[in-house]
């Protein structure tokens, strides 16, 4: 993770309903033992993953697997849970319980793989995420995570193959776009990249998930005027302060040919 934080623009929130434990009141017999009980509570768990409620949600889960350690979907909503709670341990017990029953579990493998790439082993996420792809050609997850986890490793041109594999298959995706216009930044391509994320930012509905990385575009290429414009929408005063400051001493470290990747998309 780089020392210099960069503040990112924050995804927009998802819209659902607030479940916290005491919202909503605990079904009788849930996590019991019989197959309408199990149903109905892992259904609340996901409810309140969906909702960010990974707390209760890890419980939910964890009352299923009480009576059927061998729910795939208690193991992956489990192993959800705890890496969004940071209990990487955990999360990954779970996840590799799951898998270890369902080897080819897709959703299993790319958790795992973001889980890898959290705890910085961007080799042990790839390894993840080529499993992915080998029972899933066309997973959008799997090429996304593959792709940043190589970008992350400063290994960018083979990332970029990625992302064009995929914008093959899935052209206007918006979050492949996104991170590969990132890519062709950091690999000097910036004017190529800015078109890119400019044109993305045009989208009402997304343009949080990308003016963060427009703006680090624009100081990448040295554009600090176009940067804190970019970024003044969504940070204080003493934030873009900060970034302009980061975005300076990436630029010095290109300069000196040394790699940014994990500085980047860490």
């Amino acid at each position: 993770m780089p020392s210099f934080p960069i503040f990112r623009a924050a995804l927009p929130a998802t819209l659902a309903l607030t479940l916290g434990a005491c919202s909503m009141p605990m079904l009788q017999g849930a996590g019991g033992g019989t197959d309408g009980t199990r149903s109905a509570t892992l259904q609340l768990a996901r409810a309140n993953e969906d909702a960010g409620n990974y707390t209760e949600a890890a419980k939910l889960f964890e009352q299923v697997l009480a009576t059927d350690p061998n729910s795939v979907a208690a193991l992956l909503g489990a192993g959800e849970s705890y890496g969004s709670l940071g209990q990487t341990l955990r999360a990954e017990d779970a996840l590799k319980r799951g898998l270890k029953l369902d080897p080819g579990n897709v959703d299993i493998l790319n958790q795992l793989g973001r889980i890898r790439l959290a705890e910085h082993d961007s080799a042990g996420a790839i390894a993840y995420f080529n499993r992915a792809l080998n029972e899933s050609p066309r997973n959008v997850s799997a090429f996304t995570g593959k792709a940043v986890a190589l970008d992350y490793a400063s290994q960018h041109r083979a990332a970029q193959a990625v992302y064009k594999r995929a914008l093959a298959i899935y052209p206007t995706n918006y979050i492949l776009l996104s991170d590969y216009a990132l890519s062709l930044v950091v690999t000097g391509q910036q004017e190529r990249g800015i078109r890119i994320l400019q044109d993305l930012i045009r989208d009402p509905t997304a343009a949080k998930h990308v003016r963060g990385n427009l703006a680090l575009a624009y100081g990448l290429a040295g554009r600090d005027t176009d940067a804190r414009a970019t970024l003044k929408t969504d940070f204080s005063a003493a934030e873009i302060k900060h970034n302009i400051a980061v975005y300076h001493s990436l630029r010095r470290l290109m300069a000196e040919g040394k790699p940014i990747g994990a500085l980047v998309f860490g």
